[in-house]
């Protein structure tokens, strides 16, 4: 099993303190959110050889964190493409293993995953008062239907970041053409596509998450982690 850690986000919505931090180096309780997540990728036995981290925005600071802190672990640029599904396929080149986990850089959760990694095809939800700001998951006994972008309100699933997939989703994310609108490459795209062949079973995740998307969300998420304790353990 291989994962890819996506980091390559400019961190618009978290500026000024993304003109010198990028934003997967923000940190809760005094630790970064890359080492978050690859602490997490370790203790369910995906050692950092295994660990793929795109960057692009303020990469020389990640790099020189990865390989001060995380040894081992493969860097790859993001390159003129834009999007989620094309940083995944800038690592796409890297990927040798059957099974693929895939992690937006931008998130932190209590769930320990134990559960989601034993899935074979799996997409990581997290239940909201209202889905407007992120985009609904719609199910169907107990699977991916639907993603509707931002166009619901209330509560229900949205796409916590978190994947678990096979090799062959790297084939449908080559095939993503680009958003008119956004000039950008969407994972989401991706996922449906994949998902006509091999459907995602639909994974809630336990206890607390965030998307460290602005500022708002950064100072929730502190104060949040800073009461949950089982935090790390």
């Amino acid at each position: 099993m291989q994962a890819i850690i996506l980091a390559a986000g400019e961190g618009v919505r978290l500026k000024p303190y993304t003109h010198l931090i990028p934003k997967s180096l923000m940190t809760i309780n005094g630790i970064p959110l890359l080492t978050f997540h690859i602490d997490k990728l370790n203790s369910l036995g995906i050692p950092n050889e295994k660990i793929i981290v795109v960057v692009s925005h303020l990469k020389n600071e990640i790099i020189g964190f990865l390989e001060r802190f995380h040894k081992g672990v493969k860097i790859v640029c993001q390159g003129e493409k834009k999007g989620t599904a094309a940083a995944v396929s800038y690592a796409s080149s890297l990927i040798e293993e059957d099974e693929i986990v895939i992690l937006y850089g931008d998130t932190i959760f209590e769930d320990d995953l134990k559960g989601f990694i034993k899935e074979e095809n799996a997409i990581g939800v997290y239940e909201v008062e209202d889905v407007s700001r992120f985009g609904k998951i719609v199910e169907e006994k107990g699977y991916l239907k639907e993603i509707k972008e931002k166009s619901d309100v209330g509560r229900g699933y949205i796409f916590a970041g978190l994947l678990k997939t096979k090799k062959e989703f790297l084939e449908e994310v080559d095939k993503v053409e680009q958003n008119e609108k956004s000039k950008e490459y969407y994972l989401t795209d991706a996922i449906m596509s994949f998902n006509q062949k091999y459907p995602f079973k639909i994974y809630p995740l336990k206890g607390i998450w965030f998307d460290i998307g602005n500022e708002e969300s950064l100072i929730e998420a502190r104060k949040a982690f800073n009461l949950a304790t089982n935090f790390l353990k």
